[in-house]
């Protein structure tokens, strides 16, 4: 049975999680990647087919992907997450908050199964309730914990697996291997990162039972992802012209990998790291505050794999070697290096720097105060970051003066070309298009543009890498458009009555 302080603590680390991903919740603005995902799924709900009808398949995204046939499947991302969001939009309606709050939901799971998983491994109320309490106030998970894309849903369904296994092997050997890998199985059909939750469950096996391992064994692991690929061929099979251009456009030209392993690290140090915690060129001075949690956490591995007795330790060799698997995936095999991944990496500091805390604690009494003060200065600035972000509240001063100009002016019947997150605030049945190109791949002509900080940066990229289009896009606003509002990052241009 759980001790009394330990439910009370989960209890608390519970509130403190849902306090804070709730401000993110309400306060952020809804932004493209949320309205590409959230689309389909609606269209899923309540037309019957997972097309993305924001989004236009003669033109492309940021990254030049084709996206033929989009508009009638998607194929460009794993389905399992937009399958669960139609029915979370057919239970509660569409919205970015349904679409958030599913997500806040996954990142308890997730929770939950860190909570099993070091309660499992290691039967120490503190490490476990300690562990939990940095992961939740860690500012990168709930930033993805609150957000509409799929990465916090693989995160919890890859670590639920690895605890179903720990959980169930002693009970039932099969049973553990079944379960846990139908559970990564679902990860990896929600996000392709679910093959590091994979490889990490499949570590955890061979550490603890190699020995029981059969070829029926590995013909049981392999069922759901038989199963799975089966279903999602099925979809494929629709079109697939579509699902080779769409799928494999997105999973090329990912940046540096293994294949390039200096560039890949260069990258996986400044954009991963160093931009997410402070060192960006964008950083402000109370910004750069935030290389202090980032150096603690490096201080927290480095202390795990510098001292001999936390290394020989069979759970915290476990644990380092996750860490491991993390770090040597993110940085060989995930090129884009953007801070939406470090979800599959902060969990795993925020483990081992209370693993490095325990033991700095027992062996080094006389550094005690000193060890309580970083802790009470990381364990601040990682909470404080949340509420420091959404008062700012970009949301309120940003998006919705915008869009209330959309709606008192226009109606759903306008042809507007702007960012998709729009329908999350007018509806998914206004007429939009997110085509930051402005037709120049269709020929299209929009009624309204709306430009957002999204559009800015897009339409600035391509100034380098497409001239041409930049070129384009600057003419036919400065001839046929005129602004007609500019506020908080927000752009909007009406097309004039040719003479």
């Amino acid at each position: 049975m759980c001790s009394p302080r330990l439910v009370a603590g989960s209890t608390l680390i519970v509130l403190v999680y849902l306090g804070l991903g709730l401000t993110d919740v309400f306060t952020r603005a809804p932004w493209c990647d949320e309205a590409w995902f959230g689309n389909p799924a609606y269209n899923l709900a309540y037309k019957g087919f997972m097309g993305t009808t924001v989004l236009d398949p003669a033109s492309s995204t940021w990254k030049s992907v084709r996206l033929t046939g989009i508009d009638r499947h998607t194929y460009w991302v794993m389905p399992l997450n937009p399958l669960l969001n139609a029915a979370g939009f057919r239970v509660f309606g569409f919205s970015i908050f349904s679409m958030r709050l599913l997500s806040l939901a996954w990142g308890l799971i997730a929770l939950c199964a860190w909570g099993a998983i070091l309660w499992k491994l290691t039967g120490e109320p503190l490490l476990t309730l300690g562990s939990l309490g940095l992961i939740a106030v860690d500012y990168h998970f709930l930033l993805q914990a609150s957000d509409g894309r799929m990465d916090v849903m693989t995160v919890a369904l890859g670590w639920s697996g690895v605890a179903a296994y720990l959980l169930l092997r002693e009970r039932s050997f099969p049973l553990a291997v079944v379960v846990s890998q139908g559970l990564t199985a679902m990860a990896c059909f929600t996000h392709p990162n679910g093959a590091l939750l994979v490889l990490i469950l499949l570590a955890t096996t061979l550490y603890f039972d190699r020995r029981r391992i059969r070829i029926g064994t590995a013909a049981m692991a392999a069922i759901p992802y038989l199963a799975g690929a089966a279903g999602w061929g099925l979809y494929a099979a629709q079109s697939p012209p579509d699902f080779v251009a769409q799928f494999l456009g997105n999973a090329a030209d990912r940046g540096p990998t293994i294949m390039t392993p200096l560039a890949a690290l260069r990258l996986e140090i400044s954009h991963r790291y160093l931009d997410n915690f402070g060192f960006a060129a964008w950083s402000s001075r109370a910004g750069r505050l935030n290389a202090i949690p980032l150096g603690i956490f490096l201080a927290g591995a480095a202390v795990c794999l510098l001292v001999r007795e936390i290394r020989q330790h069979p759970v915290y060799r476990l644990l380092i070697l996750w860490t491991v698997l993390a770090v040597v995936f993110m940085t060989g095999f995930e090129g884009l290096k953007t801070h939406f991944y470090l979800i599959y990496l902060t969990p795993l500091y925020s483990v081992l720097v209370a693993v490095a805390v325990g033991w700095i604690w027992r062996r080094r009494p006389r550094w005690r105060i000193v060890l309580a003060a970083v802790l009470l200065v990381f364990v601040a600035l990682q909470a404080a970051r949340t509420p420091v972000a959404a008062a700012r509240n970009p949301r309120r001063t940003t998006y919705d003066p915008a869009v209330q100009y959309l709606r008192a002016r226009f109606n759903r019947n306008t042809f507007i070309m702007g960012s998709a997150s729009l329908i999350f605030a007018l509806g998914p049945d206004w007429n939009i298009l997110d085509d930051f190109r402005l037709g120049y791949n269709s020929g299209k002509r929009a009624e309204v543009v709306v430009i957002d900080p999204h559009w800015t940066d897009g339409i600035e990229m391509l100034q380098t890498q497409q001239p041409p289009i930049y070129a384009f896009i600057t003419q036919l606003l400065g001839t046929e458009y005129r602004e007609v509002y500019n506020q908080g990052g927000y752009r909007i241009l009406i097309r004039q009555p040719r003479g």
